[in-house]
């Protein structure tokens, strides 16, 4: 009797343990790919359009929740795409993003759209 006892209480307490464990993991990565197209980025921009670049302002307003939170900009590796993330850059610092907040890196697969990693910046950088 005391041997069932002791082996549904073994039971329980794996059963939480690995609940926590799959809470925490969950928590662990946070991080989110917002994508920005040639073709969005192309409209004439302004403060307004940029405000309403559905990626932009759904990457910001993830980086303001997540704690710690950091924005890498991977784009494409020619000087079009150096360009085209110079001035996103600048649109995300005029955004609220601080500058030490945003890592710039070269070389995506695809030509035609800048990815943002939205993330924990200790996460992010392992």
């Amino acid at each position: 009797m005391k041997t069932r006892k002791h082996y549904r209480r073994s039971i329980n307490r794996l059963g939480l343990m690995c609940l926590l464990l799959f809470t925490l993991a969950a928590q662990a990565n946070t991080a989110r790919i917002f994508v920005l197209s040639a073709e969005e980025w192309a409209r004439p921009r302004s403060g307004e359009v940029i405000a309403g670049v559905e990626a932009l302002r759904a990457a910001v307003s993830y980086w303001d929740k997540v704690d710690n939170g950091m924005i890498i900009v991977r784009y494409p590796g020619e000087d079009s795409g150096e360009l085209w993330a110079a001035e996103l850059r600048d649109w995300l610092i005029s955004l609220g993003v601080p500058s030490d907040y945003i890592l710039m890196v070269a070389g995506t697969q695809a030509a035609d759209e800048i990815r943002l990693l939205v993330g924990n910046r200790d996460e992010l950088e392992q």
